[in-house]
């Protein structure tokens, strides 16, 4: 009988002992950062002015739309969540992201909303340069599968990076110069 009783016991400790290492796994997997499997870009430019405007620009997500023409709008929807927006070949594309650092004049990061049409993560950081302020962009992205995917495979074309250093580009232009400079399409078609 007592044989018995601690068989009986022995696996009760180890149906506990079990039921604690699965706990533990569950919470050590939920706790891990989200890795994304698609690009990673990383680009950046000097621009002649303090950090602190430049870090002022970016904060309000309503002007991003105003470096990159794959961005239809971007809304601060409250808190630390906005709404990402892009219009591209008849397919329209939405999700929501959200900072996830804000060193002020130094660095935001963001990632897009658990379970969104788009994964993305990011940063950017404004660091001391020899002319003014380096702007470092860091972006990783996955698209999905499907039309949607498609659809923005083809905004990004085969350089992705691209997108990004054009916004840079513009960045620089608007903050230094308070414009943007554009070719615009006269007459016949030709620059």
């Amino acid at each position: 009988m007592r044989i018995r009783n601690r068989s009986i016991i022995n696996r009760k400790l180890l149906f506990l002992a079990g039921a604690v290492a699965a706990v533990a796994v569950v919470r050590s997997i939920s706790k891990r950062k989200r890795r994304y499997s698609g690009m990673k870009l990383k680009r950046s430019i000097e621009v002649d002015r303090p950090a602190s405007e430049l870090y002022a620009f970016w904060r309000q997500v309503e002007n991003l739309p105003k470096l990159a023409d794959v961005l239809t709008s971007v809304e601060n929807i409250g808190g630390p969540w906005s709404r990402w927006t892009i219009h591209r070949g008849g397919t329209q594309l939405s999700w929501e992201s959200e900072v996830t650092v804000d060193r002020e004049n130094e660095m935001i990061g963001w990632r897009s909303k658990e379970g969104a049409a788009v994964e993305t993560a990011g940063y950017v950081r404004f660091e001391p340069g020899r002319n003014g302020t380096v702007v470092r962009v860091a972006l990783e992205y996955s698209l999905p599968a499907g039309r949607i995917g498609a659809a923005l495979a083809s905004i990004f074309g085969s350089r992705p990076g691209a997108v990004i250093q054009d916004a840079l580009r513009r960045f620089k232009q608007l903050m230094e110069t308070g414009e943007v400079a554009r070719a615009e399409m006269v007459g016949s078609g030709k620059l």
